[in-house]
């Protein structure tokens, strides 16, 4: 009888005891395997990073178009993974920055090359603006006319509004040019105004101007508008990366591939930064051990 009791008493203690303790022992260690996982994540990542910078500064491409490109994309590479990753609501957010990023950088180059196009087509000639004095067709005033004599004429033609209507220049009664006090008072009450908004008035109309910006940026293209507005943040803060290197070129071979694999490599960034968002591991099962 008593033998039988203790053995109860074993069953009883390994049941309610020594298996709880097993279990929080297997979830202690399925958190620690994950913790592990994810900061040898990040130390690769990091290490990578260095890698892949060093390896760029020791060994420089032959082309100086790609090596300005490397340089634009390490500085731009966070601020787009960033804005990109935060979209996890929906795939069509992603979808729709992928599409309205990509379309703003090819507007981006095809700005730049035709600003850079009509500069070229300036060509200032300082030899066609020199006048000969001897063969100027410009009239001048005989030298034997004082400026009384010619006052004088200019009276005789009739007052000082006749004139300026003979020239063709309208002149404005109701207004005088050089009314600055009324222009002066005008702008003290609008900053008076501005400085007695509050800041959600303020954020209102800032967040209005924005959304003005935000749809001429998304003109022609098609999506979600919460992934529009975040690539429309995300390429202002990069734009200028791109911008200064690209615009630092002058040899074709040069801007040429700077442009094509720019865009190229910003699409790879992308599809890498859905695939991480896409295999990150799930968290695991944590029981209240209360």
């Amino acid at each position: 009888m008593q033998e039988r009791q203790e053995k109860l008493l074993r069953e009883f203690i390994k049941r309610t005891f020594v298996s709880n303790l097993l279990k929080e022992q297997r979830e202690e260690h399925a958190v620690r395997s994950y913790v592990r996982s994810l900061i040898s994540e990040v130390r690769e990542e990091q290490t990578l990073s260095t890698l892949f910078e060093a390896k760029d500064m020791a060994n420089p491409h032959p082309n100086t178009g790609i090596n300005k490109l490397r340089d634009a994309i390490r500085k731009a590479k966070p601020s787009i993974k960033t804005k990109y990753q935060q979209l996890t609501t929906d795939p069509e957010q992603r979808e729709s920055f992928r599409n309205h990023f990509l379309t703003a950088m090819v507007r981006l180059f095809d700005e730049l090359d035709a600003l850079n196009a009509q500069a070229k087509e300036v060509d200032f000639d300082a030899e066609e603006f020199k006048v000969d004095p001897g063969q100027s067709d410009l009239a001048t005033p005989p030298s034997d006319l004082s400026s009384d004599e010619m006052a004088a004429d200019i009276s005789d033609d009739g007052d000082l509004n006749s004139l300026l209507e003979a020239i063709d220049i309208e002149v404005d009664d109701d207004k005088n040019p050089n009314d600055v006090v009324s222009d002066e008072f005008n702008d003290a009450e609008d900053k008076e105004t501005e400085k007695n908004k509050t800041q959600a008035q303020k954020d209102f109309d800032k967040k209005s101007d924005d959304d003005e910006k935000r749809k001429e940026f998304g003109t022609g293209v098609d999506g979600d508008s919460t992934g529009r507005n975040q690539a429309f943040d995300a390429f202002n803060l990069v734009q200028t990366y791109f911008s200064d290197a690209y615009l630092d070129l002058n040899n074709p071979e040069d801007i040429e591939m700077f442009k094509k694999w720019c865009l190229y490599n910003v699409k790879l960034l992308l599809d890498k930064y859905e695939t991480e968002l896409a295999s990150s591991p799930e968290e695991p099962n944590i029981e209240d051990p209360t």
